[in-house]
């Protein structure tokens, strides 16, 4: 017998899970893991707290905002990230371009000339991959400086193979008075895309912290929250996925139909591969899709904390390990008992490649983290948590993006939107996922179901689709 329902929903994350606060008792959500919130979730290591990755929040719109900040209150603080970048040439804040006072003067001078030819001699050419957006848009001496080196380690693959879209939401050419300014003096007025963050504080003995209490607060607005249950395989003709959950002793399979729409915010590759009408050669073009993990390494530190670390510290440093360290702390002084502090390790690997045996990898880590000198005379790391997440970033190669429209297409060909950061397989951010989850949903409530594809268009998906 099949369950039928107005509106299924696919991975609670923060898109789906803010698609079922708007459709309210229309939507159920199948979720695999035992918690909500996807990549948005924090660890406990004793009295320590982490975040899978760093997170930080900020709103891209004001109904976004609105949203959000009604449904958590004075929970969710205002925090104004400090990050900064360490090069070989000196340490500065981010964003570098901003800052460049804080290089060496040699340096920031080639810099300087090299942005001014750019800004005042505009090339006439257009990128034609990663590798020249970069220096198209921020010149030689930049790149060598650190946006090559720490892109190298950041996306493990040759930079000219990369697309020149689709990595950030704000690569363009900085304004060459700004940079002057910020290379002549401290640049206090100079801002990060993200300067106006916010990050969730709850009051002290709160069952959760860190960016899952955003997860949380989504998840209890949610009038059918199904958690552990792992979707096998997706009939598109009849409009019904196959369900498996239980335990190591026991499992149950179910049959879960929908009557107006579906969303998922599934990896792509993952929601292709499961859907029994999936093309064999589009199955196999969507396993091919090319993505980072990111191995997270969560230490926990006993002793004074650090003075004035920032929120995160970039690295371009390639004999270093990791690309980011992240002081949890600063987000919330709460993440971590008075007497110590909570380190957080961001590795990115590519997911092809074999995963590194965890004491070799532990190993490295504690030696690349005492060579930098973040870990203050005094302290000791006293536990450790490795977190992976895969897929983590998408890699928008040359040959991605023609094989991500074509499968949204076929799924929405079936009246199935595939939305979120995997399922739209985007670099997309907390708050854009949420907006996007509204946005469906809101459509939905108003009786705009998802136009089914017609046959006729629905063939044009065999060719190649236009790169963004």
């Amino acid at each position: 017998m099949i369950e039928r329902k107005d509106v299924l929903i696919l991975g609670a994350g923060l898109t789906g899970l803010s698609a079922a606060w708007v459709l309210g008792d229309r939507a159920t959500v199948l979720e695999r893991e035992a918690r909500p919130g996807g990549l948005v979730r924090t660890e406990k290591i004793g009295d320590y707290w982490f975040d899978h990755v760093v997170h930080l929040l900020y709103f891209q719109d004001l109904d976004t905002e609105r949203r959000v900040r009604g449904l958590m209150g004075d929970v969710l603080a205002p925090c104004p990230p400090t990050a900064w970048v360490e090069t070989p040439h000196g340490t500065t804040r981010f964003p570098l371009q901003m800052h460049l006072g804080g290089l060496d003067p040699e340096v920031c001078v080639r810099c300087i000339k090299d942005l001014a030819e750019l800004t005042y001699k505009p090339p006439a050419q257009q990128p034609r991959n990663f590798e020249e957006m970069l220096l198209l848009t921020f010149g030689r001496a930049m790149c060598d400086a650190f946006l090559f080196p720490y892109n190298r380690k950041m996306w493990k693959r040759p930079l000219n193979e990369l697309a020149p879209s689709g990595f950030t939401w704000n690569i363009t050419r900085p304004d060459f008075e700004k940079v002057l300014k910020g290379a002549v003096a401290q640049n206090l007025d100079a801002k990060a895309y993200n300067s106006a963050g916010w990050y969730p504080r709850p009051p002290a003995g709160s069952p959760v912290r860190g960016m899952e209490v955003l997860s949380a607060s989504l998840a209890g607005e949610a009038s059918d929250l199904r958690l552990g249950q792992t979707v096998t395989s997706v009939d598109l003709e009849e409009r019904v996925v196959t369900v498996q959950y239980g335990d190591r002793s026991r499992t149950w399979t179910e049959r879960i139909g929908f009557k107006d729409a579906m969303l998922s915010s599934l990896p792509l590759p993952r929601m292709l591969k499961m859907c029994e009408q999936t093309p064999p050669d589009l199955r196999e073009a969507c396993s091919k899709l090319t993505r980072n993990r990111v191995i997270s390494v969560a230490l926990a530190v006993e002793g004074p904390r650090p003075k004035a670390p920032g929120h995160w510290r970039y690295y371009g440093d390639e004999s270093l390990i990791f690309t980011r360290l992240v002081f949890l702390h600063e987000f919330d002084e709460l993440c971590a008992p008075p007497e110590g502090w909570s380190l957080l390790v961001e590795i990115t690997e590519p997911a092809e490649a074999p995963l590194t045996d965890p004491k070799v990898l532990l190993e490295r880590v504690l030696a690349d983290v005492r060579r930098t000198g973040a870990i203050p005379e005094g302290s000791r790391i006293i536990d450790h948590k490795f977190m992976k997440i895969d897929p983590a970033y998408v890699v928008f190669s040359l040959e991605n993006q023609p094989v991500v429209e074509r499968a949204r297409k076929f799924l929405a060909s079936y009246g199935v939107t595939s939305l979120g950061r995997y399922g739209s397989w985007e670099y997309s951010g907390m708050s854009g996922c949420m907006h996007d989850g509204f946005d469906w949903a809101e459509k939905i409530a108003a009786g705009k179901a998802p136009a089914v594809v017609e046959e006729e268009s629905a063939t044009v998906v065999s060719g190649a689709g236009k790169g963004r």
